[in-house]
């Protein structure tokens, strides 16, 4: 018998319909290292923006404080004002108090030596001439103040035109 071997027919007849496909050489290129992708910078645009925002955030909270200062010294001083009030309403009572007409009645007579007027003292005066008042003229008179509103008006319209 025959024994089977890559030159016999069958191999050669196989190897006509279905050729043996040979591995493509496949040209091999050596790749580029990936580049390294640089740090982001941060862009001058979003630190500007940043700056600003912190900037304002400073001077809200500056004036925010201010205003608590403020706030707390109108406080004091409302209290201040409070006391001074108290005292000005007891001091005024005390001297209401304390000047009774009847005591500068006895002052006036016993110590500066002052009299009542009696009614014979009194002196009554007549004018014979009537009391009399003339207005002089300012020049100024409700015409002519209409007068000049309307002029400024037409010139206003004019200007308009």
């Amino acid at each position: 018998m025959m024994t089977a071997s890559r030159e016999s027919v069958a191999y050669k007849q196989y190897e006509e319909r279905f050729p043996v496909k040979q591995e493509q050489k496949r040209d091999l290129r050596v790749a580029p290292t990936p580049r390294r992708r640089k740090k982001a910078r941060v862009r001058p645009s979003l630190f500007g923006c940043i700056a600003v925002v912190v900037i304002a955030a400073v001077y809200i909270l500056f004036c925010q404080m201010q205003l608590t200062q403020l706030s707390a010294e109108v406080g004091e001083q409302n209290d201040l004002l409070s006391e001074l009030t108290a005292e000005n309403v007891s001091l005024t009572t005390k001297q209401m108090n304390s000047m009774n007409l009847d005591e500068v009645e006895d002052y006036a007579v016993n110590t500066l030596g002052m009299v009542k007027m009696d009614n014979s003292q009194i002196e009554y005066v007549e004018l014979t001439n009537p009391d009399t008042v003339t207005v002089a003229d300012s020049g100024v008179s409700l015409g002519s103040l209409f007068a000049g509103l309307a002029h400024s008006f037409s010139a206003i319209v004019e200007y308009i035109r």
